[in-house]
């Protein structure tokens, strides 16, 4: 019998595995139906999305109704900041703001509303806000806004932006988001917070108007002189795309200036010392019928100046008409006849050429002498006095026969020498030269006499102080400042100041001599009201008689011109009391000495010179 068990299983096997084969065939195919429709709705999205894009484009091209996406910020650059030696801000600037809106954003059923907000915070009055807003386009609410005022505005306008009066609103086919209110700087005001402290040295300034933008210049002072250093160099100027906020994303596409600063500068004045010295002056003024004091305290070694200071001074920042004859410099812009206070120089001239001898004797014929046909007069008579002596008394008589011993062309050269007849540099504007007569003039025996007791010539006091300041440091001949250092923009300390070359002027004999003879003056001669006990003090009272209309008058010029020093410290010190009255006291031992004393005292409790011990 035959087999069929192998044929039933070949058969069993083929028909499973064509029935796995239909089944896997089967499932392929659905796998296939089903991808084929997830590609199908993969096209479909990628389509769609194509034309929300495509739409996006042509409505951003075609309509142009989305804000602007960039932005560009100003920043107004500003004047340098004047400071005195201990720190204290003097002359400074601050941004005035231009407040402005564009009256389609305000949101017409809330303008009262606006109107009276903004009248609060800006100070403004309601009516003349209503007034202004009957205008069309942007309109100018404010054009002198403070820096602190424009803060509160600002917080006024967020809140009035969140509040809904203000709205977006279209224009010319675009579309301009909230934004309120435009503040933006308008210009720049000049503050001085000390007011009339270190006037008139200090200056002032007047408004600059560029393009709408208002900015200070110097106009006196060291604001005129130091106009150049002052000024604002660079506006800041940002261009780029914004963000959410408005604010300028800094990437490589944006344009960036940065801002300039004009730089600061820093005096060797101390307020401190300044304000006492102001003080001093002004308690004196009260007594004295006098058109000006005026006070200098110069270090007689450098050059550098601690207070130039005067009874008529000014605000700066509110100049009336009455002010007026106050705002000139007269330490450098007036020239006068010095009187006595000449004598030293011309003595020390004599010196130095060895045409004197401190110990000779002089007739004075009891204080009187034929110059010319003028009669020569001193206050103290004497039948005879030394060389040394004539200065001590300050006689005129004996200084008019010790100076014809010079010759025109030594007398010139000698006083040109001593700074006279030209500038002395310092830092201040509009310095005058002063006067002298010319060599030839200086041959006649009646200039010769007259210029030895200051008369028939005319000085600055910051020549005289600079002439004083060669008998107090040993001969020297200094150059006066007024700035120590400048600070740029970005705080680093600039152009500090070096002292220009010392010219010798008197050789160590007759420097020595002069400062013995001075401190001789003051210790027995006219002035004797400046000593202060524990400081060495040297120097010499003058007063000259005031000409006006070529005619000499009852108005008088009391000075003091000499140093105070200690071990270690020298200062010079000039004092002019300008137009004092012959109905009042007039002579400088009742004038300037005083005021000469108070001062000195003052660079002692201020810690400039310390007493010496005995």
């Amino acid at each position: 019998m035959q087999d069929y068990s192998d044929l039933d299983f070949n058969i069993n096997f083929d028909e499973d595995l064509t029935k796995e084969l239909n089944n896997t065939q089967s499932k392929d195919l659905k796998k296939i139906d089903r991808s084929s429709s997830i590609v199908v709705l993969f096209l479909i999205l990628i389509l769609l999305l194509g034309i929300f894009f495509i739409a996006l484009y042509y409505n951003i091209t075609s309509n142009r109704k989305l804000p602007t996406l960039e932005v560009s910020k100003k920043e107004i650059s500003q004047r340098g900041t004047i400071y005195s030696s201990d720190g204290f801000n003097l002359a400074s600037s601050k941004n005035l703001y231009k407040v402005s809106v564009m009256k389609n954003s305000i949101n017409k059923d809330k303008i009262e509303l606006f109107i009276r907000l903004f009248s609060i915070y800006s100070g403004e009055n309601e009516e003349y806000i209503r007034e202004r807003l009957k205008g069309r386009g942007n309109i100018i609410l404010s054009y002198n806004v403070s820096p602190k005022t424009a803060l509160n505005l600002r917080e006024l306008n967020t809140k009035l932006i969140r509040n809904g009066i203000f709205q977006s609103y279209e224009e010319n086919g675009r579309v301009f988001p909230k934004s309120g209110l435009d503040i933006e700087i308008s210009g720049e005001s000049r503050d001085y917070l000390y007011k009339d402290v270190i006037e008139p040295i200090l200056g002032y300034t007047n408004k600059l108007e560029t393009n709408g933008y208002t900015k200070p210049e110097g106009i006196k002072g060291i604001e005129k002189f130091y106009n150049e250093t002052l000024d604002s160099k660079q506006d800041g100027f940002y261009k780029g795309d914004r963000d959410i906020g408005f604010n300028i994303v800094l990437q490589k596409d944006a344009v960036i200036k940065q801002r300039i600063d004009g730089r600061s500068v820093v005096l060797t004045i101390p307020l401190k010392l300044q304000k006492k010295i102001e003080n001093i002056i002004d308690e004196a003024a009260l007594g004295l019928d006098a058109k000006e004091v005026v006070v200098g305290i110069i270090d007689s070694n450098s050059g550098k100046i601690l207070a130039l200071a005067s009874s008529q001074r000014f605000d700066p920042k509110n100049i009336k008409q009455n002010d007026y004859s106050k705002l000139n410099s007269n330490f450098v812009e007036l020239s006068f006849e010095p009187g006595s206070i000449m004598k030293p120089i011309v003595y020390a001239i004599l010196l130095e050429k060895r045409l004197i001898n401190p110990n000779e004797i002089f007739n004075l014929n009891n204080g009187t002498y034929k110059l010319g046909k003028y009669t020569i007069r001193d206050e103290i008579k004497r039948q005879y006095a030394s060389a040394e002596n004539i200065i001590v008394i300050s006689s005129n008589v004996g200084m008019t026969q010790m100076a014809q011993r010079l010759s025109a062309k030594t007398y010139y050269s000698g006083l040109q020498a001593f700074g006279f007849s030209i500038p002395t540099n310092i830092d201040l504007p509009y310095e005058k030269n002063g006067l002298l007569p010319s060599q030839a003039m200086l041959n006649s025996y009646v200039y010769k006499g007259s210029i030895s007791y200051g008369y028939g010539m005319r000085a600055t006091f910051i020549q005289m102080l600079r002439a004083y300041a060669i008998f107090a440091n040993g001969g020297y001949l200094i150059t006066p400042y007024l700035k120590d250092y400048t600070i740029s923009s970005n705080g680093q300390k600039l152009d500090i100041h070096k002292p220009n070359d010392k010219i010798k002027i008197l050789n160590v004999y007759s420097a020595d001599t002069m400062q013995k003879t001075l401190i001789k003056t003051v210790e027995q001669g006219t002035a004797k009201q400046t000593k202060v006990d524990g400081v060495i003090v040297g120097g010499k009272t003058g007063t000259a008689r005031v000409a006006i209309g070529g005619k000499y008058g009852d108005k008088y010029i009391g000075s003091f011109f000499g140093f105070a020093k200690d071990d270690k410290s020298s200062y010079t010190i000039g004092v002019v009391v300008f137009e004092s009255s012959a109905k009042s006291s007039y002579y400088a031992s009742q004038t300037a000495t005083p005021i000469a004393n108070e001062v000195i005292k003052a660079l002692v409790q201020e810690g400039y010179l310390k007493k010496i011990e005995k």
